[in-house]
């Protein structure tokens, strides 16, 4: 350890810590998005606290969920694409303690091949997150805002309610 390491005052530890949880957060929503992607459901899973409150494009409104049931759902909703691409990017993370918000962009698109009327359906807009400190940093909230969609509109309405 070098003297100056040695010499990390609280504020140190403080900035330290912020730039820890901020990588935490980011990590655990672009993680949300890959595994959906790559059907990776037992990790999907750890990204969830015990319950979950949703309000989605689809739904309209907030939803509670337990974290297995949801998950269901969402593997059977996404399992029905032949391949999807969610992009989570320009992440605006604001801590409190150990609840987290985070903005990041909604850039989701669909893919069902050979679906009548064309076989992509893309949804364009914003997440935000709720996040709680809970055996590290678990979503506990998502919130979709749109602001377009485009494609087969069917190919999305054709899923499973989440």
């Amino acid at each position: 350890m070098s003297a100056d390491e040695g010499n990390c005052d609280g504020s140190c530890h403080q900035q330290l810590q912020a730039l820890h949880d901020r990588a935490a957060i980011i990590e655990v929503v672009s993680k949300f998005a890959f595994c959906i992607d790559r059907r990776l459901w037992a990790d999907f899973e750890t990204c969830f606290a015990d319950e979950i409150e949703v309000n989605t494009i689809r739904t309209g409104r907030w939803v509670r969920f337990e974290r297995q049931p949801l998950i269901e759902i969402l593997r059977r909703a996404f399992e029905s694409y032949t391949a999807t691409q969610h992009i989570s990017a320009n992440h605006q993370v604001s801590v409190e303690g150990d609840a987290a918000t985070v903005w990041s962009t909604l850039n989701a698109t669909h893919y069902r091949q050979g679906a009548p009327g064309g076989e992509f359906q893309q949804q364009v807009g914003y997440y935000e997150y709720g996040l709680v400190r809970q055996d590290g940093w678990k979503i506990s909230s998502v919130q979709q805002y749109p602001h377009w969609q485009a494609g087969n509109q069917r190919i999305f309405d054709s899923t499973i309610e989440a």
